[in-house]
């Protein structure tokens, strides 16, 4: 309590002294209460990140340079933290998300009892000067919001690590430094899929984009006796178990209220729930339904057991699978679009097939949309709605160039998807990391892609 002030008398001697040490000793023991509890060292996360930054040099992404040129994007490990709390189950789910959307991610962590790893991004913007100059190191400034975030990551970390009921999460703090805000929006969206994916300590893994909740019922799936040892059989068939995905039918607060109601509900209770004029749709009916149709909704609310469908172009699903055959997320894919429809085609490509899971599902929790996502759509419909030639540095041009490409290469039956050499090279620097898988496709026929 702080002393009272009322009536000061003069203290006998030492008085002042011992007043003075209670005092500090009150302060001291305020802002341990508020200060994110400090991390246990972990060896191998050490290891990990010397190995991930052993390449590192300091520049600056530029717009141009990137879609034109397809620069690679340069990305910094910050922070790393290990949850010390042992995983429940052996099934992770790996994530990604920018420093404003820690909220989410704790909610994301509430929605899943299992190990779950997130790579988190700041984007650091300095510019060079009139001159072209700016320095060929951090600023001050930028060095103080990079401290300021990994502090914020801490606090997130500490807040979920207290609590036994949500993840065991892994986290990760990236930044990356950019010439102007215009090169901000290169969000490298599949970087980070590919480092949070790196850290997964578990043979089974999910990457589950950080705005999904997941139904209750995963979770508890996963504890089950012999979950985790029939899906890791099934990962010898390549087989991708899809989770159906919903969303709110309201957007905002009472949106993200009503999702996560949705997450927590029984099969039966969704379906009586389930319609546009209800609580819970098919996730992107209203703008994208190309994207989960094939899912086959009134089927799922039927079954009680796995069911297979067919791969259709712009499938874009969340899904179930082994480490040793998950293919890598195509780095030239940055911003906003495409980059997760790729991924799903590369599983039709390297000859997956597609099962539904009958009785856990994922819900989104409604939020604003990106700057990014903004610009996207309104280079899309120039193009779609009033036949527009966009300059050749606009990001949707970009983003068609890139599909038609992976597109090509999967008819032809050479696709790869792009890797940065970065990345790969950990895996020859850490020891217990797993080699990254080596995957070989089958030629995609025209027509799928019709």
């Amino acid at each position: 309590m702080w002393p009272s002030t009322g009536c000061l008398s003069r203290p006998r001697r030492g008085g002042w002294h011992q007043h003075a040490v209670a005092l500090l000793a009150t302060l001291l023991l305020a802002a341990s209460a508020t200060a994110p509890a400090s991390a246990a060292p972990n060896p191998k996360a050490d290891e990990l990140k010397e190995a991930i930054n052993a390449d590192y040099k300091f520049s600056r992404t530029n717009w141009d340079s990137a879609v034109m040129n397809d620069t690679l994007s340069n990305l910094k490990l910050e922070s790393i933290i290990w949850s010390a709390r042992p995983p429940r189950f052996q099934f992770t789910v790996f994530t990604q998300l920018t420093l404003n959307r820690l909220p989410t991610l704790f909610n994301m962590c509430a929605s899943f009892s299992g190990p779950l790893s997130a790579a988190v991004f700041l984007p650091v913007v300095q510019p060079l000067d009139s001159r072209g100059r700016g320095g060929e190191a951090l600023s001050e400034g930028s060095r103080g919001k990079i401290a300021e975030a990994a502090a914020e990551v801490e606090r997130l970390h500490a807040r979920v690590e207290e609590d036994a009921s949500m993840c065991q999460l892994d986290i990760m703090l990236f930044y990356e430094v950019y010439d102007s805000d215009q090169s901000k929006l290169l969000y490298p969206v599949n970087y980070l899929r590919n480092y949070a994916r790196m850290q997964v300590r578990t043979r089974l893994l999910a990457m589950i984009d950080v705005d999904m909740y997941m139904s209750a019922s995963l979770s508890a799936e996963m504890e089950a006796p012999g979950s985790i040892a029939r899906y890791e059989v099934l990962c010898a068939e390549r087989r991708a178990t899809v989770l159906p995905a919903f969303e709110p039918t309201k957007p905002g607060a009472l949106g993200r209220i009503m999702a996560t109601n949705i997450s927590r509900v029984t099969k039966a209770q969704l379906g009586a729930m389930h319609g546009r004029n209800k609580a819970a749709m098919q996730f992107k009916l209203r703008v994208f339904p190309r994207g989960h149709t094939p899912t086959d909704y009134p089927r799922w609310f039927a079954a009680s057991q796995p069911y297979q469908v067919t791969y259709k172009r712009f499938y874009e699903p969340w899904f179930i699978t082994c480490e040793e055959i998950m293919p890598w997320y195509d780095v030239d894919f940055r911003g906003y679009g495409m980059n997760k429809i790729i991924l799903i085609a590369a599983l039709n490509y390297y000859n997956y097939s597609f099962w539904i899971h009958p009785a856990a599902w994922l819900v989104h929790n409604p939020h604003t949309d990106t700057e990014v996502r903004k610009v996207v759509a309104e280079e899309a419909s120039q193009v779609n709605k009033h036949r527009a030639v966009l300059p050749a540095n606009a990001l949707y041009r970009k983003l068609t160039v890139l599909f038609g490409r992976a597109k090509r290469g999967m008819m032809k039956g050479n696709y790869e998807p792009r890797t940065d050499p970065r990345q790969m090279a950990v895996y020859g620097r850490v020891a217990w990391l797993p080699q990254p898988p080596r995957l070989v496709g089958s030629p995609t026929p025209e027509s799928v892609f019709t």
